[in-house]
């Protein structure tokens, strides 16, 4: 099933028909075929019933008929059939199945007019609704970068989360203790969302910045920068999070393939950057790394 949040997003853009292409490649090759699908601008891939042996059946939407044809047209490799489907009422749609999410081991997600208690007493509840943000907490790429954060130790410290989405992350840090965690957007659509998620968590106002990272002030230093994105979006970023960790800081890098994962080794290994924890959820990989020497650990 499609990330509820995907759904939730369009019917806040007031759609009134979707835009569907189905196709199918090798079973070996869906990892690479997902990453490609997602580079050319797809927003999220539903995983179907195979209608032949070795093979991966998919299907992706969209609101808006020429994107749909584009990226089609791009893959001719995954075989495409198109079709279109009415709009039903996706936000009651989408109402009527969100539930909470387990982030991570100790962080949860809940829409606003669900009531949550997590058995566990010490867990994190925040209150979140995707709007015209993404990030629910559902992706393996965000629930990975929660579970690295736990590593942390946030108490005081200043944070940046590059490409905030919905804030969740900043967030988190917030409650894990951080002292200012500043979320970056070049979305403005998202900045309202921000806003309401950060005041309904009690919060009294986010510090997100819509805008690149050269916003800064030369000599703006983080202690902790959170980087959750493909590795197309990252790359020109480097030199930026280069100059705005501070020495000792740590950097989470989450959204990237498992066969992406060497190229950001050989950057951490440039600038000096030691490896301390990397996280694998199927065909992702993520890592906690450090200005200083640790020892590398899996988890």
């Amino acid at each position: 099933m499609p990330n509820l949040s995907f759904f939730y997003f369009w019917a806040m853009q007031k759609i009134d028909t979707w835009y569907k292409a189905e196709g199918y490649c090798p079973a070996e090759e869906f990892e690479i075929a997902s990453y490609l699908l997602f580079e050319a601008g797809v927003a999220t891939l539903e995983e179907l019933d195979p209608k032949a042996d070795g093979r991966t059946d998919f299907c992706f939407y969209t609101g808006d008929k020429a994107e749909r044809d584009r990226i089609v047209n791009e893959f001719p490799q995954y075989h495409f059939a198109v079709s279109e489907e009415p709009a039903k009422d996706w936000d009651k749609w989408w109402r009527d199945r969100a539930q909470p999410v387990s982030v991570s081991p100790h962080l949860w997600v809940r829409p606003p007019w669900v009531e949550f208690t997590p058995d566990d007493p010490k867990a994190v509840v925040l209150e979140l609704e995707a709007k015209t943000a993404f990030g629910t907490g559902e992706h393996d790429t965000t629930s990975s970068c929660a579970t690295l954060m736990e590593n942390i130790d946030f108490n005081g410290k200043t944070v940046l989360d590059i490409g905030t989405g919905t804030g969740i992350l900043a967030m988190y840090a917030r409650r894990l203790g951080a002292r200012t965690a500043v979320g970056t957007e070049i979305d403005p659509l998202t900045i309202p969302c921000i806003a309401e998620n950060f005041e309904r968590n009690g919060f009294k106002e986010s510090d997100c910045i819509l805008g690149f990272l050269d916003a800064f002030k030369e000599g703006a230093k983080f202690d902790v920068i959170l980087c959750n994105m493909i590795r197309s979006e990252l790359w020109p970023l480097r030199d930026d999070i280069e100059d705005l960790l501070a020495d000792g800081g740590e950097l989470i890098i989450s959204g990237q393939l498992l066969t992406e994962k060497d190229y950001i080794l050989k950057w951490f290994e440039e600038v000096g950057f030691k490896v301390k924890v990397e996280r694998e959820s199927g065909e992702w990989w993520s890592v906690l790394a450090h200005t200083t020497m640790s020892e590398g650990t899996n988890v």
